[in-house]
């Protein structure tokens, strides 16, 4: 659960300035399909696959860590409004290994969940 509405939470994971502001390092994502996603300056990589505002993102992603040969996994966030914010569904998929899925999990709530909340709860309000 992330404590601002969908349209703000959507914001803060697609606006460059939003995100340099929670992120550990800087990141874009084009607002068009088939556009550039980068994050964490660069350490994860993709191409967006779906844009729907604060209702759906997906994007490829790709670290700089995982074998060149290795294929993009898939990230998709679904946004749904709830009384106290935003329900926000990440499926994550296509790892090249378990120990990756394992380290993405709570990669995600650490890196990701954690600073984006305080950055809402800080910035916005519901």
């Amino acid at each position: 659960m992330l404590y601002a509405a969908p349209e703000k939470v959507f914001a803060a994971l697609t606006d460059s300035k939003l995100i340099s502001k929670w992120c550990d390092g800087s990141g874009m994502v084009s607002d068009k399909v088939n556009g550039a996603f980068e994050m964490f300056d660069g350490w994860a990589k993709g191409i967006v696959k779906t844009y729907l505002p604060s209702k759906k993102l997906s994007y490829t992603w790709k670290t700089s860590d995982w074998s060149k040969k290795a294929a993009p996994s898939l990230v998709t966030f679904i946004f749904t409004t709830h009384k106290v914010g935003t329900e926000l569904i990440l499926e994550h998929t296509g790892f090249p290994s378990e120990e990756e899925a394992e380290k993405h999990s709570s990669g995600w709530v650490d890196h990701v969940f954690e600073p984006l909340n305080d950055f809402l709860l800080s910035e916005f309000s519901v």
